[in-house]
């Protein structure tokens, strides 16, 4: 479970980056030094909390094969 919790929070990310890209091209009413920032933040959290997760679902997994 923390695994698939894992990686949906990096596919979360990669919309998010995608979505920022996309935004700053349809140059809509946002200035693109906030969307940019916001974008980079939010993706940079959850690829770690992605990453995070992913790691302690094989950390579990590797101590309950002991």
């Amino acid at each position: 479970m923390k695994k698939e919790l894992g990686k949906v929070l990096i596919d979360i990310a990669k919309l998010v980056i995608g979505g920022v890209i996309l935004a700053g091209l349809m140059r809509q009413d946002i200035p693109p030094g906030f969307l940019f920032i916001v974008g980079s933040v939010v993706s940079v959290l959850m690829i770690s909390f992605g990453l995070g997760f992913i790691s302690w679902a094989e950390k579990d997994d590797k101590n309950k094969k002991q």
